[in-house]
């Protein structure tokens, strides 16, 4: 199982480090900064917001369908032909809900179609994260690599004609961005769907059965709950800002522009816990796989994180300013607080897909509960004070708790714990990284500008190869062997 997960991580990774920061760099931050300043915050505040009821979009299906699939292969295609149905009912469901809530919001009567607009994005992200939990599930993990990048790709293509040097962009409107969202990711799901076809018996049959649809979502729902939780904890401090500063949107603005980072490292530890969570539940009683399994995860994703948040950190205000045209110093120290918590999230992606395809819901729901009560009280707190800094502290703080909440459950439940040594080896690896960024943004950023992030960067992770966080003869070992 770690070489499976060695090999499919690796094409994983290789295509959507291609495509998705070309994405967010090359594309999302060129509306930003065309949309004007203050637009995108409205819009970013708004995903938020659309963001919170993703619950009612799903109800811990795709979560429960990727691992079912992955125990019981054999039963994928009635469960797919009843779970499709199931989910399109949810859709119109959230739908409803979302135009409801968001006319008492006021956001209807600001600008409906980005409010209906941003819904139908909500739902068709949804049922393509459905579809490839579907796909994983099977072992497929290299259609599912594909799939993940599609909708991006197609926006890259589409989009540039518009956004990339020596094109017009003349009145680009930010309901473009949106429809083009939305026909891309329609693509991608069709596509997905001509992928399932065979599995649904050579074609795609939606099933009636309320009853099914009960006991489904009796299995569901603790998943169902996991998400909403995780989702209100790390997506209402963009609401809170829009709705509680004076000059929210302006603030907003800034903090998507630091925040988009995050996600770009955000994209990486989603897709580890995505391959994890089917490999984790086929070897769910086996607790020495799973300690083997977790412990090459848990390297690699820290190995990549302490080599690349130290020198973001370091390098925050060169970063900021030259992609974004209203970036400031304010803007670079949100971008620090918000990678400076990719650590904690990155080991919790770990942790809790460990936690996940073993059962303990109940525990990881507590953690994720306690979350949302310290998020917003940190708001409260800091935002009148800080503005978006204190929401970006917030994040940094909630994000530490809920890590530390999950490492100690890892250990009490499972047996899974990190090792004194390894411990040392992470942390002399950050110390590394910060001192080289350091040293590479003071002394030689100056004279070669870019090519001191990399050199700082290749030393780092040169560092991580000595310490035998990334060891090299353990992957070729892996990639030789057939376990």
């Amino acid at each position: 199982m770690r070489r499976q997960f060695l090999i499919n991580i690796a094409f994983l990774l290789a295509i959507n480090i291609i495509i998705k920061p070309l994405y967010l760099f090359g594309i999302d931050r060129s509306v930003q900064n065309i949309t004007g300043q203050g637009v995108y915050g409205f819009y970013f505040e708004l995903f938020n917001f659309t963001f919170l009821f993703q619950m009612l979009n799903d109800l811990g299906i795709q979560t429960y369908s990727n691992r079912y699939v992955a125990r019981h292969p054999e039963r994928a295609g009635d469960f797919f032909s009843e779970t499709l149905s199931l989910k399109l009912w949810l859709g119109v469901v959230f739908g409803v809900v979302v135009i409801i809530c968001g006319y008492f919001a006021g956001y209807l009567d600001e600008v409906p179609e980005l409010l209906i607009g941003m819904a139908g994005i909500q739902f068709l992200n949804s049922m393509i994260l459905y579809l490839r939990a579907i796909i994983s599930g099977l072992g497929w993990y290299v259609t599912d690599s594909v799939l993940s990048v599609l909708d991006k790709s197609l926006l890259i293509i589409v989009l540039g004609l518009f956004l990339f040097p020596g094109h017009s962009s003349e009145g680009f409107s930010i309901l473009w961005f949106v429809y083009a969202q939305i026909g891309a990711m329609s693509i991608t799901i069709v596509t997905a769907l001509a992928v399932l076809w065979s599995v649904a018996g050579g074609g795609i049959r939606l099933r009636w059965a309320p009853a099914g649809y009960a006991d489904l979502l009796r299995e569901s729902y603790p998943y169902a709950l996991a998400v909403a939780l995780m989702t209100i904890y790390t997506r209402i401090d963009g609401v809170m800002i829009g709705r509680l500063l004076e000059d929210g949107k302006q603030q907003a603005d800034w903090y998507a522009s630091a925040y988009r980072l995050l996600d770009a490292m955000g994209m990486i530890g989603y897709l580890f816990a995505g391959l994890l969570l089917p490999m984790f539940s086929r070897i769910a009683f086996d607790r020495a796989a799973l300690k083997l399994l977790a412990d090459l995860g848990l390297r690699m994703i820290w190995s990549g994180t302490l080599v690349a948040v130290p020198a973001i950190i370091i390098f925050r205000a060169p970063i900021m300013i030259s992609l974004y045209e209203n970036a400031n110093f304010y803007s670079a120290n949100l971008l620090g607080w918000l990678c400076a918590s990719f650590v904690p999230v990155s080991g919790g992606y770990i942790f809790g897909t460990l936690l996940l395809a073993t059962g303990k819901l109940r525990w990881l729901n507590r953690f994720y509960f306690l979350g949302i009560p310290l998020n917003i009280v940190l708001n409260l707190c800091l935002l009148p004070y800080y503005k978006a800094e204190g929401a970006a502290i917030a994040t940094l703080a909630t994000q530490s708790f809920i890590f530390i909440a999950l490492l100690f459950s890892g250990r009490y439940w499972l047996g899974f714990s990190i090792s004194y040594w390894l411990w040392l080896r992470f942390v002399l690896l950050f110390t590394t990284s910060l001192l080289l960024a350091f040293l590479a943004k003071q002394v030689f950023f100056p004279f070669i500008g870019w090519w001191a992030l990399g050199g700082a960067l290749v030393g780092s992770c040169f560092m991580a190869v000595l310490l035998r966080l990334l060891d090299v003869r353990e992957c070729i070992g892996l990639l030789r062997s057939r376990t």
